[in-house]
């Protein structure tokens, strides 16, 4: 999918976490920095040369990636990813100094999957890859001792990789649609989550332990601040690109802030055995009466300095000291199993010799195919199925639904439209049927001709009500249940029960799952819509032929999506399965869970079964 495959989706019920990842802790490292560099790149930069006479030839030496971790280091002619680092971190404000020693590894461990099944159930092991860490506190009277936590995804990515260098939690890893296991010890607490969806077990719900507190709450906002400030200035960005193997001195400016540098090639630091040329790096900076400076010791072959402090600003704003020492380091040109651990068993894994890069295409095959599937549930219009046209009338869904702590419900939902006669007028009446539990529910909504279409192109066909009886310019609603009556008229006249209809309240949880035009209806099939292509893998999207259906007196060939991604703005986690037939407007099958890390979950199983299509001649 898209990057970091954020599809809004409001789910009803699944509370979000407010208040855990606050201001500056929402945001990613590489998003500021992305920010900064955009700034950057849209406006004029000058840069000029004083190089220092009389010095030798030597190789040209950038510092191409600063805060990259997800590509390899060149050491030699080969390939290596960092694979474990050590430093102290430290930030200053005028509240005071805090500072850490963080710990980061990853590689691959073995490791059990859990779900809820009124208790803890067992799923078996899996290989998966790990993101562990351990904070410190040096100097914080506000953390209760060391934040000790574990990661473990379905595969590595670009983003699962975005927090690995920083002194944070790898917030990347677990917002990521293939999250598998989230596991972390703080002050005493403890939290373990366990995500069945991850591994294509959809109906299985998560299990959880303790509060994600833990995890979320043990890092003050002012590290978080001072940290992002830092990666995000743009004096990184005057030394990209830079020869540092040269003594120099130059200067960069933009949007009238100045930056000038003196580099001072500085030897070798070895880490693991293995030597890095490093230069010492001096700058200053200055916007209006603000100023600032700094140093660090940067090796360009490595995307962390060695060594850097200073004060650093975004755009003249609030200033922090910030400074990093880099103690440890460890290189693998593959990554390799890991010993890693908090309460949950687990074992060193194995390499799978590959990594996912958002957006890689892999052709599949070529075949001539109808675009109806991408008008995105629209059948306002007629529809060519091999060479006739035709009106969708009808369609029949039936209908699995699961909520953490709530039974699994089955119903079959049949929606259309006719035209009808009401008090004299010419309507259309769109119209719903539910059968659920052994009981029957009808919603009706009368419209004039003219709006029909409003209705038409999408939010008749979706296996809910909510959109269909919350819809614009009715003439009419009414609801009957097996024990009520409902009505709504144009004018604002009301008869009977408002609550007819609403049948539970998992029912109504579910019908938020699919409102337009954020859930399946909008939001993830919009994406499928979007970023899909039948006929290639990528994007984060999976493609396969799948099994030919016959429905409404007619054979389709299909094509199953297999799909991973965040919703609700990165918290909620989303895995599933699209099933669609290229001649038809909507899918024929969605099969999903949904689940914010310690709020539970929604599985939701959608299958078209019957539809009533009229011919034009």
């Amino acid at each position: 999918m898209k990057k970091s495959l954020l599809l809004v989706l409001f789910v009803a019920g699944l509370v979000l976490i407010s208040g855990c990842i606050g201001g500056v802790k929402e945001k990613a490292v590489e998003e500021a920095k992305e920010k900064a560099e955009s700034m950057i790149e849209s406006h004029t930069m000058t840069q000029t040369h004083t190089e220092s006479q009389g010095e030798s030839e030597s190789s040209y030496a950038t510092w191409t990636t600063p805060w990259d971790a997800y590509n390899p280091i060149s050491i030699g002619s080969e390939g290596y990813h960092i694979t474990y680092i050590k430093y102290t971190f430290m930030v200053k404000t005028p509240e005071g100094e805090r500072s850490y020693e963080v710990i980061k590894q990853r590689g691959y461990v073995k490791a059990h999957i859990y779900s809820d099944d009124n208790g803890k159930k067992d799923l078996g092991e899996y290989n998966l890859f790990a993101y562990y860490g351990k904070i410190t506190p040096l100097n914080d009277p506000d953390m209760k001792g060391s934040l000790e936590y574990l990661i473990l995804i379905k595969e590595r990515t670009k983003d699962s990789d975005s927090y690995f260098l920083t002194p944070f939690p790898d917030f990347g890893a677990m917002m990521s649609g293939t999250t598998a296991v989230i596991e972390a010890s703080y002050g005493g607490n403890y939290f373990y989550w366990s995500n069945p969806a991850s591994i294509g077990k959809y109906s299985e719900l998560p299990y959880t332990e303790g509060d994600l507190n833990t995890l979320m709450g043990a890092i003050p906002g002012t590290a978080f601040q001072g940290w992002t400030v830092m990666v995000s200035s743009a004096v990184w960005r005057g030394l990209e690109d830079h020869d540092l193997s040269k003594p120099d001195e130059y200067s960069f400016s933009f949007m009238g802030m100045g930056y000038s540098y003196k580099v001072s090639p500085d030897g070798t630091v070895t880490f693991d055995g293995k030597s890095f040329m490093v230069s010492n790096v001096e700058w200053s900076w200055a916007i209006g009466n603000v100023r600032g400076q700094g140093k660090a010791r940067i090796a360009p072959a490595l995307p962390v300095p060695v060594e850097s402090e200073g004060t650093f600003s975004q755009m003249g704003g609030e200033s922090y000291y910030s400074k990093i020492s880099v103690e440890e380091m460890k290189f693998s040109k593959e990554f390799e199993g890991i010993n890693v651990g908090i309460e949950h068993t687990t074992s060193p894994g194995e390499s799978t010799g590959t990594d996912t890069q958002t957006g890689t295409q892999t052709e599949t095959s070529t075949p001539k195919l109808s675009d109806n599937w991408k008008l995105g549930w629209d059948a306002s219009k007629s529809i060519s199925i091999n060479g006739k046209e035709y009106l969708v009338k009808e369609v029949t869904f039936n209908v699995d639904y699961k909520l953490s702590g709530g039974e699994e419900k089955h119903f079959v939902i049949t929606k259309g439209y006719r035209e009808e006669e009401l008090n004299g007028r010419s309507v259309y009446l769109l119209y719903a049927k539910v059968e659920i539990s052994g009981e029957s529910y009808e919603y009706r909504v009368y419209v004039e001709p003219g709006y029909l279409d409003e209705y038409t192109s999408g939010t008749l066909w979706i296996p809910s009500v909510y959109d269909l009886i919350n819809g614009p310019d009715f003439v009419k609603v009414e609801i009957t249940g097996p024990s009520c009556h409902y009505s709504i008229d144009e004018e604002g006249n009301i008869e009977g029960d408002m609550s007819c209809g609403m049948i539970s309240e998992d029912f109504q949880k579910y019908n938020m799952v699919w409102s337009y035009p954020t859930g399946f209806y909008g939001g993830i099939y919009g994406d499928v819509l979007t970023y899909v292509t039948l006929t290639e893998n990528g994007n984060g999207y999976t493609v396969e032929a799948g099994d030919s259906v016959a429905i409404g007196g007619m054979t389709f060939d299909t094509y199953k999506v297999t799909w991973n991604g965040l919703v609700q703005g990165g918290f909620a986690q989303g895995n599933g399965e699209t099933v669609v037939a290229p001649e038809l407007p909507f899918p024929v099958e969605v099969e999903a869970s949904l689940t914010i890390p310690g709020a539970g979950g929604l599985y939701v199983h959608a299958r078209l079964v019957d539809l009533k299509l009229e011919p034009i001649d």
